[in-house]
C-alpha cells in the first residue's frame, strides 16, 4: 500500500547560522565584534526554543552552519523535518546554478522523506545571518525557485545584523511596496536617527535588477553600505549647498541603507513609501 506524503505547512529558512561562534577571542576583540557575538548567542537560544515548540508540519532548512546546531534541531523536529542544505559552489559568477543545486538538495530530501507542500498555501519565515545580506539573499532565491506564492516573513528578532547602527534600535516596522514583492524595513536607531533598507521577498535578491527610484534630499538623507560606508551623496553636504531633491536609482541587490541626518522616522516612512519600482530593463 502506497504511503501518503506528509504535508508541510510551514518552512523555516535558517541561513548561515553562528558565523561569530567560531571566532577566537582575539579576533572578536580586534574586530570589535562583541555586540554581534552577544546578539548571536541570544538568537541561537531563540531558534532552539522556537524549534522545540514547532509542530510536526514544520520543515527546517538550515543552510550551512554548525553541525551540532543542526543535530539539536533534528532532535526537536525529527530527521524528516530538518535538512542541512548544501551543494557544491560553482563560482561567484554562477549564482543561478548554485541556487539550482541547493534547490535540488531540498527537493531530493522532500522526495526521500515523503514530504510535500503546497506553494500556494505554505507559510515560511527567515532566520539567520545576516539580516541585511545572506538572509534576504538566499531567502528570496529559495522562495522564487520553490515557487512560493506568499512572501517569507523576515523575523528580525531571529537574525543577526551587520549594521552596527541597529544596535539598541528603539523600534522598527515594515512597509510593503504595492505591486511588488519588495519590502522596506525601517528602524529608529538608538540616537534618534532613522534607517531604511529595501529587500526582495519572492525574488533572488542578489540577481534582482529592478530599479528602485527615489527623490533624495542630500541635506536630510544619505545612503550607506551595511558597514556604514557612504555611497551617496558623493561628498558631504554642508550648509549653503543645494538641498534640491535628486533622483536616485538603486536595486535590492545593492543592499544600501537610507540613513537620515535631519529627517524624522515618519518622514522617512513617507519617503520610502513613494519609491517607484521599475522593470529590469528600465
Amino acid at each position: 500500500m502506497k504511503t501518503m506524503p506528509t504535508k508541510i505547512d510551514h518552512i523555516i529558512f535558517l541561513i548561515h547560522p553562528c558565523c561569530y561562534e567560531q571566532l577566537d577571542a582575539e579576533t572578536v576583540r580586534k574586530n570589535n565584534d562583541e555586540i554581534y557575538v552577544e546578539r548571536e548567542r541570544e538568537v541561537k537560544r531563540k531558534w532552539l526554543e522556537a524549534l522545540t515548540a514547532s509542530n510536526s508540519q514544520t520543515l527546517l532548512l538550515q543552510l550551512y552552519g554548525p553541525q551540532d546546531l543542526f543535530e539539536q534541531a533534528k532532535e526537536r523536529l525529527g530527521e524528516a523535518n530538518a535538512l542541512y542544505v548544501r551543494a557544491d559552489f560553482p563560482g561567484p559568477d554562477q549564482l543561478e546554478e548554485y541556487y539550482r543545486r541547493l534547490i535540488r538538495c531540498i527537493r531530493d530530501h522532500l522526495c526521500k522523506q515523503g514530504l510535500e507542500f503546497d506553494p500556494a498555501r505554505v507559510s515560511s519565515e527567515l532566520w539567520g545571518e545576516s539580516f541585511e545580506g545572506c538572509v534576504p539573499g538566499y531567502g528570496g532565491a529559495f522562495a522564487e525557485l520553490l515557487q512560493l506564492k506568499s512572501p517569507p516573513k523576515m523575523v528580525f528578532e531571529m537574525t543577526v545584523y551587520n549594521s552596527r547602527f541597529l544596535y539598541g534600535a528603539r523600534r522598527w516596522q515594515t512597509l510593503a511596496i504595492a505591486g511588488s514583492d519588495i519590502e522596506v524595513w525601517l528602524f529608529e536607531c538608538y540616537d534618534g536617527s532613522s534607517a531604511a533598507i529595501f529587500q526582495a521577498r519572492l525574488t533572488a535578491q542578489w540577481l534582482d535588477r529592478r530599479p528602485i527610484s527615489l527623490e533624495l534630499d542630500p541635506s536630510r538623507v544619505m545612503l550607506c553600505s551595511t558597514l556604514g560606508y557612504t555611497a551617496w551623496p558623493p561628498k558631504p553636504w554642508k550648509k549653503g549647498d543645494s538641498d534640491a531633491p535628486c533622483p536616485y536609482k538603486m536595486t535590492t541587490a545593492d543592499a544600501l541603507w537610507l540613513r537620515t541626518t535631519r529627517m524624522s522616522f515618519d518622514d522617512l516612512s513617507k519617503l520610502v513609501s513613494s519609491a517607484k519600482i521599475g522593470n529590469e530593463n528600465d
